[in-house]
């Protein structure tokens, strides 16, 4: 049976654990600062997205408010009677004379 002869200094498989694990940690440092990157982008993503529909709401609650604003015009019968009761009324006969002068042959 073959006999293997293997001498490794102490010092040696020190050096080369040590240089394995400073690997490592270079490794997962770099995956660790590309994950951070991408959740700061995502982060600003959100805070950007927010803000956009925060906008929109505003907008939305500034046209609520002007509609209840708004009056409708809603020109009641009896008003309007009035009103033509008083145009009629009129005795220079002014609005006569306008629309004589509107029209064309």
């Amino acid at each position: 049976m073959p006999v293997f002869d293997l001498n490794i200094n102490i010092y040696a498989l020190l050096l080369l654990m040590g240089l394995a694990a400073l690997v490592g940690f270079a490794l997962r440092s770099r995956q660790l600062g590309k994950k951070i990157k991408e959740i700061a982008s995502l982060e600003r993503e959100v805070a950007e997205v927010s803000a956009e529909i925060l906008e929109v709401q505003k907008e939305y609650c500034q046209l609520e408010s002007r509609m209840k604003d708004l009056s409708i015009p809603v020109i009641s019968i009896k008003q309007a009677s009035k009103d033509d009761v008083q145009k009629k009324e009129e005795p220079d006969g002014s609005s006569r004379e306008k629309n004589i002068s509107n029209r064309t042959a």
